[in-house]
């Protein structure tokens, strides 16, 4: 079954970027494959687009995924209790974002491996830098060329993003990262 938005007005957002790019609804309807009665209803927010739909919709509009599913009110403050997870769509991972502020120019997340996960990186248009914190276990983070580091609990590593390779946890046990990457790719 496909996840959809809710409770999240996009269309104002979806219209006001289309309008700026200068493109009709046939034109959008053409290169996301959806048709422009669908495209109107969710600009109309008559309709919750599932979140493939939606990535198909930024994807040509240029618009972060993160930005449009952003429900930033303005409060700076994320309490450990009401991490929002959401799925790194590019990447098909879901992760636990550590900000209200998913447009701004830093993205950090935290995400759990389970013991044997591996991670094989995905190329991610814009994003340019990434630091990781070891917050337990053990990773073995790969750069190319041919770089393996393995880190513990507490060790980080910065890189440029089209360094990564892959993340693997070769450990019996969980391990869990923070990340920051600038700018979000998504």
């Amino acid at each position: 079954m496909l996840a959809h938005v809710s409770d999240i007005e996009v269309g104002a957002e979806l219209r006001r970027r289309r309008n700026e790019l200068g493109l009709t609804l046939r034109q959008v309807s053409d290169l996301t494959d959806l048709t422009s009665g669908f495209l109107s209803q969710v600009e109309n927010d008559l309709v919750s687009p599932s979140l493939k739909s939606l990535g198909r919709i930024a994807e040509v509009l240029r618009i972060p995924l993160f930005q449009l599913l952003s429900t930033n009110g303005g409060d700076p403050v994320v309490r450990s209790d009401k991490r929002e997870i959401v799925p790194f769509v590019k990447m098909g991972v879901d992760v636990e974002l550590l900000t209200p502020f998913r447009d701004w120019q830093l993205l950090p997340f935290q995400r759990v491996f389970e013991p044997g996960e591996e991670f094989t990186a995905v190329r991610l248009e814009g994003a340019r830098e990434e630091w990781i914190l070891i917050q337990g276990g053990t990773l073995e983070v790969t750069l190319h060329p041919d770089e393996q580091y393995v880190l513990h609990e507490g060790d980080t590593i910065h890189f440029e993003s089209s360094r990564l390779v892959g993340i693997k946890n070769t450990s019996s046990d969980s391990a869990t990262y923070l990340c920051m990457m600038t700018p979000p790719a998504i």
